[in-house]
């Protein structure tokens, strides 16, 4: 197995690794975040999403530019596989577009009435406009992650 070969195999594990990240937290607010928070009043869904998007919109991106940056790598180095991560890469791009879109606007609304104290009369609404593409960005980080679990078969292969 030649350097160039093994530099490709690992861009495509850290891809892997981060867009692994970011697909199973967007599976977890999915399965389980969802439903947890039509069960709370308007005073809590505020105050836990607002933390939680606090938290996560500045820790989360190192994930996804793991994911995108070695799945570029990997077409830059790679011979048979470079379709795939370039799929992935498309995939993940696409994931940005709807974030930044739809919910990177909700998470700041609500991080500033949880900073604030305080609540939004449209509180439900702010989570249901969240809640109306985490089902896209499921799917398209889950393409990602078979996308470049495929590219790293092939690699090996």
């Amino acid at each position: 197995m030649g350097t160039v070969n093994v530099m490709a195999m690992v861009s495509l594990a850290c891809a892997l690794l981060g867009a692994a990240a970011v697909y199973g937290t967007d599976v977890f607010f999915c399965v389980v975040g969802r439903t947890a928070l039509t069960r709370v009043n308007d005073a809590s869904l505020v105050e836990t999403m607002g933390r939680f998007h606090e938290v996560a919109d500045r820790r989360m991106p190192v994930f996804g530019i793991i994911g995108i940056a070695g799945a570029l790598a990997n077409v830059a180095l790679s011979g048979a596989s470079w379709r795939w991560a370039l799929s992935a890469v498309v995939a993940q791009i696409l994931w940005i577009l709807v974030y930044r879109s739809v919910s990177a606007p909700v998470n700041a609304e609500l991080t500033r009435h949880a900073r604030a104290g305080s609540i939004p009369t449209d509180a439900r609404a702010l989570q249901a406009r969240w809640d109306s593409v985490i089902v896209a960005r499921v799917l398209l980080m889950g393409f990602a992650v078979v996308a470049l679990a495929a590219a790293l078969v092939r690699s090996a292969g």
